[in-house]
């Protein structure tokens, strides 16, 4: 062993540090300046959409809710932001879900924040007016297009 493998790892200046004569100081510096990278990377990649990922979740979201009839609750809006979340592709916040046209209440365009592309949906059948309070079990058929409505 020479001197230089004999050497603490933190030495104390002020504050503790790392020794930058310590081979294993230099070692630990080096993993902490590559896990801070990749620790930034991983936040920056999974913190917003990408445009496959939204497409992708669209798609599925469409599979899904054709698959069986449902009953709608709180309106198609609701509908179709639980069915893309459910769909677990992005991070699930930051979606724009909005009507197509203020009359229509069965095509919406679906975006989201930091991507460009957007898509349409529509529903057929528009979402059945509450009787009484009741909701109304329907199959949908959805279409789906890129771009806006």
């Amino acid at each position: 062993m020479t001197q230089s493998d004999r050497e603490p790892v933190f030495v104390r200046r002020g504050r503790w540090v790392y020794n930058t004569r310590s081979p294993v100081a230099r070692v630990l510096m080096f993993a902490t300046a590559v896990g801070l990278v990749g620790l930034y990377l991983y936040a920056s990649d999974n913190g917003q959409w990408s445009e496959s990922e939204l497409r992708d979740a669209v798609h599925e979201a469409a599979r899904d809710l054709e698959a069986q009839p449902r009953k709608v609750y709180f309106g198609d809006e609701s509908l179709l932001r639980d069915a893309l979340t459910a769909t677990e592709e992005g991070p699930g916040a930051d979606l724009v879900i909005k009507p197509a046209d203020e009359g229509a209440s069965d095509s919406f365009e679906i975006g989201a924040a930091f991507v460009s592309e957007t898509s349409c949906m529509r529903l057929s059948p528009p979402e059945p007016p509450r009787a009484g309070g009741r909701t109304e079990t329907v199959s949908l058929t959805v279409r789906v297009t890129q771009g806006p409505c």
